[in-house]
């Protein structure tokens, strides 16, 4: 603290007053004795100072030089009362500071609490939700609660109602078996939906249990295959568990068609997401004929959170102290490249390496010996982040970015910091996002957001397909389809992003999502017919609403081609080329 400081210089500064005020008395009494003893022989007759007629050790004699002395080892006592005085007070300060600190965190305590709700609010939810989706499909399925007077956050209470009816429906509409089929199998008629909760720690666990036919895991890795996101070799290095989490991939389904409830493969993707920003993490497991259980594990608070502190080029960021494996330093020839991919050796095991200042443009990294890495829980996988100086660990206040910055980068929210300033708090698992997707580059075929690659001349004569979206999943999956089929891709977050491409790319075909930040895909097929250059350009609607009213306003603006997620692959790519006045490539 600056009062310390403060009283570390005062003490060296009567230090040094001391040492020369003994190294003045010394070199001065020396001179002294000569120039006394000259005094001493009486001359000429003057008139003898009446003290010296004393030898030199038998009066003292005051001059100029000796009052100076005096005085200064006056101001060296003083100066030293003075010292013992402030480290009195600093003694007083550190109580003080650490008394503040204590009713700090009882305050904390005290408005944790207060934010507290039992988690029984929220199960009471679900009993009318479950009686209505059974008999809807036709089963007859009990619900159980337990655990309804565990308290949760009042936020994370709120932003877990939909990915819990997520789960509920999903076990009900899919995992649940017909009352006839669970009587052949010798089950009981009606199905159980367990709903639980418990306290451990400062976590929260949620699960959601069914009794039904559990998940057919070869049924996932044929549907991943045939989607394309993984391949025949990737998939058999892959254990039961790492197969099992390919279910939270974007578009990915097992149901055999589309309906107003399942087949559109959107729903566990974004309950991950969703867990996810609120620093939690989700997990799976499975038996077949016996049921699944979904376990979900979230902070008591969002309100205050564990962070670590780390500086990438100019800009201090938070992690989640939660999200933390490990932190190390490697030399740079520690790093090593796999297929393209850097990676490097944690406990034993490579782990994928990403650079904070590359992928969010803050700069060169910091010149030094070692590389700095905080390696992060990301669900079941690891990714090491190197920054450049890892700081320290603290509790922050978080505050949400609002629904303009929702989805903006890898971020998850935002602390005002003591100089009033933004510090950004880092969210793992879209930073694994963002990385895989740079890891396709250098030479993108799509970039994680802002401007393409081949915005300037290019002698690429292959039609160019715009695409607008803002997940990076969406991006990656629909653009490697495009570009299976021969198309150029530039991809684009939301609609102000591809407006500001659009006045420098030439694009044969906009295929564009509804639901995005600061220009929504209305606004932005609006903005296009209203410019003459784009007025006739072929727009697609790509996105999860299906509904009418969505379908109309669409249409009413001038739409003419509505796709509905899932994407079929060989329809899709077909239409792209009709659009673009080209044939795509045969799609295997």
């Amino acid at each position: 603290m600056q009062l310390e400081q403060a009283g570390d210089l005062l003490s060296f500064t009567q230090s040094r007053m001391t040492q020369t005020v003994a190294e003045f008395e010394s070199k001065y009494a020396s001179r002294q004795v000569p120039a006394a003893e000259e005094a001493a022989r009486p001359g000429d007759g003057a008139a003898v100072p009446l003290g010296d007629v004393f030898a030199e050790l038998e009066f003292d004699r005051y001059d100029d030089f000796n009052l100076l002395a005096r005085r200064v080892g006056e101001i060296s006592s003083d100066l030293t009362e003075i010292q013992l005085q402030l480290n009195g007070l600093v003694r007083v300060v550190r109580d003080d500071a650490g008394s503040v600190q204590r009713l700090s965190g009882e305050l904390r305590g005290h408005v944790t609490r207060a934010r507290l709700v039992p988690i029984g609010r929220l199960f009471a939810r679900f009993a009318r939700q479950v009686r209505e989706g059974a008999r809807s499909a036709g089963k007859t399925v009990v619900l159980e609660v337990r655990g309804e007077t565990v308290e949760m956050d009042t936020a994370i209470v709120q932003q877990m109602v939909g990915p819990l009816l997520h789960l509920v429906r999903n076990a009900i509409n899919h995992g649940i078996e017909t009352e006839e089929e669970r009587r052949r199998l010798g089950k009981s008629s009606h199905a159980t939906i367990h709903l639980g909760a418990a306290h451990t720690g400062g976590s929260i666990y949620l699960e959601v249990v069914d009794d039904g036919r559990g998940i057919d895991i070869e049924a996932v890795a044929e549907a991943a295959l045939r989607a394309g996101f993984i391949t025949p070799e990737s998939l058999a290095r892959l254990g039961e568990r790492e197969v099992l989490d390919l279910i939270f991939l974007p578009g990915l389904t097992t149901a055999p068609a589309v309906t107003a409830e399942a087949g559109r493969g959107v729903g566990m993707d974004v309950v991950r997401t969703n867990v996810s920003r609120l620093g939690g993490e989700i997990e799976v497991q499975t038996a077949m004929g016996r049921g699944t259980r979904f376990r979900i594990k979230l902070p008591l608070t969002i309100a205050i959170s564990d962070v670590l502190k780390v500086r990438v080029g100019s800009e201090v960021l938070a992690v989640p102290v939660s999200a933390v494996r490990s932190m190390v330093q490697v030399s740079p020839d520690e790093i090593r490249s796999v297929g393209g991919v850097e990676t490097v050796e944690v406990e034993g095991q490579d782990v994928d390496l990403v650079w904070l200042d590359r992928l969010l443009g803050l700069g060169s990294r910091l010149p030094g010996a070692l590389v700095s890495i905080v390696v992060l829980r990301t669900g079941r996988k690891l990714l090491a982040a190197a920054v450049d100086e890892l700081l320290a660990r603290e509790e922050i206040v978080v505050k949400g970015l609002g629904p303009f910055l929702q989805g903006f980068g890898p971020f998850s929210g935002a602390s005002v910091v003591g100089d009033g300033g933004v510090m950004l708090l880092l969210d793992p698992l879209s930073l694994l996002e963002m990385s895989a997707v740079a890891a396709l580059e250098p030479e993108p075929a799509i970039e994680s957001g802002g401007r393409h690659a081949l915005a300037g001349p290019t002698s690429d004569d292959r039609p160019c397909v715009l695409l607008v979206d803002d997940s990076v999943s969406v991006r990656k999956f629909v653009g490697g389809m495009l570009e299976r089929a021969g198309f150029r891709v530039a991809a684009a977050r939301d609609g102000a992003d591809a407006l500001e491409q659009l006045a420098e790319l030439p694009v044969s075909v906009v295929v564009t999502d509804l639901e995005m930040p600061r220009v929504n895909g209305y606004e932005l097929i609006r903005d296009l017919s209203r410019e003459p250059a784009t007025r006739d350009l072929p727009i697609v609607v790509l996105t999860t609403r299906a509904g009418a009213k969505h379908v109309s306003l669409a249409r009413e603006l001038g739409v003419e081609h509505y796709v509905a997620k899932p994407v079929d692959e060989a329809s899709f790519v077909q239409l792209i080329g009709s659009l673009a006045g080209t044939a795509p490539a045969r799609v295997a």
